[in-house]
């Protein structure tokens, strides 16, 4: 029996951020946990710190809605990095919505990759085995990328879901050589 690695709604944690107006938004907090789960083995305990309000009652109601749904994706994401036959999903907006909103979302989810590199004490890239700092600086660049307000064609949808693969995948091998103590010690 496989566990369900299907993550919450891309919205769904971007409105329970918002109702505590935290300014991250789901996909560098997802992209962030990523990071995290690469790097730290305290990964959840970090994580959870960093995106938690601070000084609200662990009694209010949307403190205890947001933790609940960040344990899931936590459990979910954690699941997905330990099952390498489904591998990591990023969270991101549906492909119905307007291919800028996707590409700033991706964006986003670099940014809070690389964020929670450095939560978990990664701040040199020149760190990392050469393979993830080619990941890293791919995702560094990608976090820069913007897309212009003319008509989206379909060579844009597919150079879309090229790169989203691309870091899925990267993110793969970043969490695979970050874990293999003899590869995160060379250079």
């Amino acid at each position: 029996m496989s566990i369900v690695n299907t993550l919450p709604d891309y919205d769904e944690l971007n409105d329970a951020l918002a109702r505590l107006e935290i300014v991250t938004d789901a996909a560098e907090c997802h992209g962030m946990l990523c990071g995290l789960i690469c790097a730290d083995k305290q990964a959840r305990q970090h994580w959870l710190a960093e995106v938690l309000p601070a000084g609200r009652e662990s009694g209010d109601l949307l403190v205890k809605e947001l933790q609940a749904l960040l344990e899931t994706v936590y459990s979910i994401t954690r699941g997905q990095f330990d099952a390498a036959e489904f591998g990591v999903r990023l969270l991101l907006p549906d492909d119905n919505e307007a291919l800028s909103v996707r590409l700033q979302a991706l964006a986003q989810w670099c940014e809070g990759f690389y964020l929670g590199l450095g939560i978990a004490g990664i701040n040199d890239l020149d760190t990392l085995p050469v393979d993830s700092r080619e990941i890293v600086q791919d995702m560094i660049d990608i976090a820069q990328v913007g897309l212009d307000e003319g008509e989206v064609n379909e060579e844009d949808e597919i150079a879309f879901a090229e790169v989203t693969e691309y870091l899925r995948v990267g993110v793969l091998l970043i969490h695979e050589e970050l874990s293999t103590p003899k590869q995160a010690t060379q250079h």
